[in-house]
């Protein structure tokens, strides 16, 4: 699948949030009159570190009550959908709402009609009597407005300015949900999940109908991609990729991305399939990873000291790798430019005479990887393997009981080998050598010392 940057990188607000009363479950609670708020509350300026706001709180700041203030507005409840009339160009109109746990807010402003343009503003009311705006939606004409953010236990405002009105009707109001995943709040562009520039695994869910999940991943290198979301095959969920608009890619495969220039950035959508109940207890799984190509300064060996026993002392096979304690394994793991993955994996499976045994490691920013296996217990099943030595002047003779094993590594590239699920691996060892043979040497014994 190959993606234009310019599609890629340029996504209309208008394409991710809309105004849905029905969807945002809010029930119709009749009209109200207007109020203008206090002159002590004129909005601020929002400032960008309030959009995206720090979710390494304390448990004691989540549970935390709401602190005692006075709403310099009247109260309305969150959840209904109020009707307003009778507004004038230059009137600035205002609401309260309590929000008593930490959730996100969507706050809404919709079915504007005739002449009517009007702007929408959440402002929290601090502790101190200071007020913050939390965010702003200020589409043109009768379009919705929609503002989202994360909310903490607390009071906030609904703080609307009239650009233009005749007077004609619209309405008002807020959906709250708290059945948050890990990575709210990123329904919009500006607040969008950044994925790193490693390999990526993430799980998330819907907290309703109206949530939307993005995420945005740079492909600094300009590197192929394999995009796979998981969702158990409950159809719960809409995967999208942005490509001059929203293109659905079906879920448990894998798409694999190629024609990138350096630095574009692919935006990707979860949102609800609102033809199905929404479960926030279950979990999607969405992977945006680098393409594995090949590998590097790949590097497996025993202690730097072993004393190693030649192939003239025994019949086959040959012991290429030998081991007292340790096994020492390292390599590189390169994209299809040929620069380094961060955070991708490999895997050592070592064969002994009790079966085989996995060891997994992950690259470092460098694409590195560098492990130390211990071989455990050791159990010969070649003894007395006589080989020589030679060493400052003396012919040594060695006896030798070894367990003869094997390695490999397997490298999953993240496509699909043959379209049925089954992952597509690189390494050493495969068809034609599957496995390198290892000596665990067990004991080693000097049978005799001559000088030379």
């Amino acid at each position: 699948m190959k993606l234009s940057k310019i599609a890629l990188s340029i996504i209309p607000f208008a394409l991710l949030t809309q105004a849905n009363a029905t969807e945002h479950n809010l029930q119709v609670a009749g009209e109200v009159s207007l109020f203008s708020p206090p002159q002590i509350m004129m909005r601020p300026a929002i400032a960008q570190s309030s959009l995206v706001q720090n979710k390494k709180l304390s448990r004691a700041a989540i549970n935390a009550p709401p602190q005692a203030i006075t709403p310099v507005c009247p109260t309305l409840a969150t959840g209904n959908q109020y009707t307003l009339s009778g507004a004038s160009a230059g009137d600035v109109i205002c609401y309260h709402f309590e929000i008593t746990q930490r959730s996100k807010t969507t706050a809404l402003l919709f079915g504007q009609t005739g002449t009517s343009n009007i702007d929408l503003s959440i402002i929290k009311h601090n502790a101190d009597n200071t007020f913050t705006a939390l965010g702003q939606s200020t589409n043109t004409g009768t379009d919705d407005e929609v503002v989202v953010t994360l909310t903490e236990p607390g009071h906030y405002y609904w703080y609307m300015e009239v650009a233009e009105s005749d007077g004609s009707a619209f309405n008002v109001g807020a959906s709250v949900t708290t059945q948050l995943d890990s990575y709210e709040f990123n329904d919009t562009v500006a607040t969008a999940t950044q994925l790193s520039a490693g390999q990526n695994l993430i799980q998330g869910n819907m907290d309703s109908l109206n949530d939307i999940d993005l995420y945005q991943f740079t492909a600094v290198n300009g590197q192929n991609l394999a995009l796979r979301f998981l969702d158990s095959s409950s159809d719960e969920y809409i995967f999208e990729i942005y490509n001059g608009g929203w293109v659905p890619l079906s879920a448990n495969a894998i798409h694999p991305i190629s024609g990138l220039q350096p630095n574009q950035v692919i935006t990707l959508r979860v949102r609800a399939n609102t033809a199905l109940p929404v479960n926030s207890a279950n979990q999607y799984t969405l992977s945006v990873q680098s393409v594995v190509a090949s590998f590097s300064s790949h590097r497996v060996s025993g202690e730097a000291n072993v004393n190693r026993i030649p192939y003239s002392s025994h019949n086959d096979p040959y012991l290429t790798t030998q081991a007292y304690r340790n096994l020492n394994w390292a390599l590189t793991i390169n994209d299809s430019t040929g620069a380094p993955i961060e955070n991708a994996k490999a895997k050592l499976v070592r064969l002994t005479t009790d079966g085989t045994e996995d060891y997994t490691a992950t690259s470092n920013a460098s694409g590195q990887i560098s492990s130390s296996i211990s071989l455990g217990t050791c159990s010969p099943n070649r003894h007395g393997l006589e080989h020589t030595e030679y060493s400052f002047g003396y012919r040594n003779t060695w006896r030798s009981d070894v367990e003869v094993g094997a390695w490999r590594i397997e490298i999953e590239t993240n496509l699909d080998a043959d379209n049925n699920g089954t992952m597509d691996t690189i390494g050493i060892g495969g068809d034609n050598v599957p496995w390198v043979f290892l000596g665990h040497i067990c004991d080693q014994d000097l049978i005799s010392s001559v000088k030379s």
